[in-house]
């Protein structure tokens, strides 16, 4: 074993070494070929990025303003043709043809560095709508370094609160606040800082929402009418839908339901005249803030189609914080109506979404490590210095990263029962410990009918595969709020993460069907018996309790606890 690992890690310290050297003679032959070097000048514009036939009239008119400007004029246009394209901010659209007139600009070599800088601002906003992390984080970076070479502080305060808005999208939201509180905003003074600090505060406000802090959500957001005095009459309309719909998550999550429908009051009448867009997304954080509220408070107006649609049409990209509320809403919705199949239905998505957010991120620091690479501003480094801090950033990440998966693996193997690949007797017990303090949960505990007579009968090899047959049918109902183990022989047990009992009568009754109607090889019926309860001082006694009362009245039933009239079958 521990010849092993010593070949691992002289294998791991060659690769290492090799990976350092790549670093190095990449940096050393970028240094030599490229004096300018630009992630922007590598951008690919063309024809085949954009299907014009596609295009949706208000598109098509944006794209005709550009094209009557000739190449020539972009260096005293920009500005011109930069806000032709604000229209299309809240538009939901693959072809994102404002981001593309605005790269074909930035690719014509007519702009000067400060030209550069302002079209390069709007392309991040812009770039933004289509969903695409790499891209935002690519043009967020290219942005700030630009603006620390001209040594714009405007500039680099608002590429920070992008990198905020990126890490915020991403659910980090923790990171994202650090971002912004770091910036002193108060002690600033240049041209529209008004305008920067309410960007801040509406960040803040929204971030510490998310994180269900409603009193420093306020606090932030409360910052802002002073600042709008002296503010363009449309910016105003912009921010107080914004701010409008950021309290009125607040007030939800406070209880307050007067307050939160009056911010949606004011809200939705200037978001369904509005002209003029200055953020993104707005549509979309009315939508979840408007079906939290009618789910919470008028459940009979809460739309799952438009949450739905709202998915299936984000195709899993876009703001992963959106997608989740509007996943936890359905989630939600479902289990109050015992909706079991759509339950489980959303289970498989929700699956399947949290397996591409988690290789969207793993492409996202992957490619941003190689663009970095090939970047003007590591080739102007100090070689020795860098080759120092690649080395070590790719021993760190690859050892770490080793580390941690071993780590999650062992962790994983030891809770999981081997025969029937589900939660074992460790993941059972530390599972409900965890369940304990909130007593929100319920249980069933249940066996195999003459289990032991079976393996007499039948033999361990068939016993072992009526083991492993009930563990995959359990698997059909596990989900994040219901959870299955094997706790003994041929004993198994579920956890609700939440009681309904309606909802988990109805779990539990699909199981014991679903073993009974099981065609075996042999001509044998498999029963099984059950006792289910809420949460008690100890609700395992509690179903041991109701599984041998169901032992003793026949078999094949599970015995219930009935809230008001104690045991029922």
């Amino acid at each position: 074993m521990k010849i092993k690992s010593y070949n691992i890690f002289a294998a791991l310290s060659v690769v290492l070494v090799v990976i350092s050297l790549i670093f190095y003679l990449v940096i050393k032959n970028n240094r030599l070929k490229e004096e300018e070097s630009s992630f922007l000048k590598r951008i690919t514009v063309s024809n085949s990025s954009i299907d014009f036939d596609k295009l949706i009239p208000l598109e098509k008119e944006v794209w005709d303003k550009f094209q009557k400007i000739p190449k020539n004029q972009y260096s005293s246009k920009y500005e011109e043709i930069a806000e032709n394209n604000r229209v299309l901010l809240n538009l939901r659209s693959r072809q994102n043809i404002g981001a593309y007139i605005l790269k074909k600009v930035l690719n014509s070599g007519e702009l000067s560095p400060k030209a550069r800088l302002f079209t390069l601002n709007k392309l991040r906003v812009l770039d933004a709508t289509s969903g695409n992390i790499v891209n935002s984080i690519k043009l967020t970076m290219e942005y700030l370094n630009l603006a620390e070479e001209l040594n714009s502080e405007h500039d680099i305060i608002r590429a920070k609160i992008s990198l905020s808005s990126i890490f915020n999208s991403l659910g980090g939201h923790e990171t994202s606040i650090k971002i912004l509180q770091d910036i002193d905003i108060e002690n600033k003074d240049f041209p529209n800082v008004s305008r920067t600090a309410i960007s801040i505060y509406l960040y803040l406000g929204e971030n510490f929402g998310f994180l269900n802090n409603t009193t420093e959500g306020f606090k932030y957001l409360n910052k802002i009418t002073p600042l709008l005095k002296d503010q363009p009459e449309s910016y105003q309309k912009n921010v107080l839908i914004l701010k409008n719909l950021l309290e009125a998550r607040l007030y939800l999550i406070s209880n307050n339901k007067e307050a939160a429908l009056n911010c949606l009051n004011i809200a939705n009448p200037l978001l369904d005249n509005l002209d003029k867009a200055f953020f993104t997304d707005l549509e979309n954080l009315r939508l979840v803030t408007l079906e939290s509220y009618y789910l919470k408070y008028e459940p009979e107006k809460f739309s799952p189609t438009n949450l739905k649609n709202f998915i299936e049409t984000s195709d899993f990209y876009g703001d992963i914080t959106f997608l989740k509320i509007a996943f936890k809403l359905l989630f939600q919705h479902y289990y109050e109506t015992n909706n079991f199949k759509d339950y489980s239905d959303l289970a498989k998505d929700y699956d399947e979404y949290l397996e591409r957010v988690s290789v969207a991120n793993n492409k996202v620091f992957s490619l941003y490590l190689i663009e970095n690479i090939e970047h003007e501003r590591f080739a102007r480094e100090n070689e020795k210095l860098y080759k120092n801090i690649a080395f070590l950033i790719i021993s760190m990440v690859l050892i770490l990263g080793v580390a941690y998966k071993r780590i999650l693996y062992l962790d994983k193997k030891a809770k999981i029962d081997a025969l029937t690949t589900i939660g074992n007797r460790l993941a059972f017990k530390e599972d409900i410990n965890s369940l304990k303090s909130s007593n929100e949960y319920s249980m069933l505990l249940f066996d195999i009918d003459n289990f032991k007579k079976i393996n007499d009968t039948y033999g361990h090899e068939f016993g072992d595969e009526v083991l492993s047959t009930i563990g995959k049918i359990l698997k059909t109902i596990e989900n994040k709020e219901i959870s299955i183990y094997r706790v003994g022989g041929e004993e198994f047990a579920i956890l609700f993460a939440h009681f309904n009992e309606s909802f988990a009568m109805e779990s539990c009754e699909y199981i014991r069907k679903s073993v009974e109607n099981i065609h075996w090889k042999y001509p044998i019926t498999v029963t099984i018996s059950g006792g289910f309860s809420k949460a008690t001082e100890n609700t395992y006694a509690e179903c041991d309790k109701r599984l041998y009362k169901a032992k003793g009245s026949g078999k094949n039933m599970i015995i219930y606890q009935d809230i008001n009239e104690g045991d029922v079958k």
